[in-house]
């Protein structure tokens, strides 16, 4: 009996770590995909004349450092107040380091994202 509880609680502890691991990788693989995606673009958008693929890029990766942001926020606030070696779960401490490393990740990087927008909307693509 005891068997049957512990697998039920294992796909929710998968999910979570999944969602956790999203949140902490998001702020990154958008930076790069950015980064690609530019770069890939640029012939394209000199050759028809339309710069505003190259301004698409940046807003639709900021959405997925947004959605990694969101989810390692929500998972911070619904750890408990204190601390986990005061409650003696050190599953809590994980969980509350990867959300905040994750929210931070994710904010590093959509200033990067950012930064990265600034020469696309100062200078030319096709000069």
């Amino acid at each position: 009996m005891a068997d049957t509880t512990r697998s039920s609680e294992t796909p929710r502890a998968e999910r979570r770590d999944l969602l956790l691991w999203f949140s902490v990788l998001a702020g990154p693989f958008a930076w790069a995909l950015t980064e690609q995606l530019s770069y890939m673009l640029t012939p394209t958008a000199c050759w028809t004349g339309r710069h505003v693929i190259l301004h698409l890029v940046p807003l639709s990766t900021l959405l997925i450092v947004l959605a990694g942001a969101l989810v390692a926020r929500g998972r911070w606030k619904r750890q408990p107040a204190e601390g986990s070696t005061e409650t003696g779960y050190p599953e809590d401490s994980r969980v509350r380091f990867m959300a905040l490393a994750g929210f931070w990740l994710c904010v590093s990087f959509a200033l990067a994202i950012l930064a990265m927008e600034i020469p696309n909307l100062v200078l030319r693509a096709c000069d």
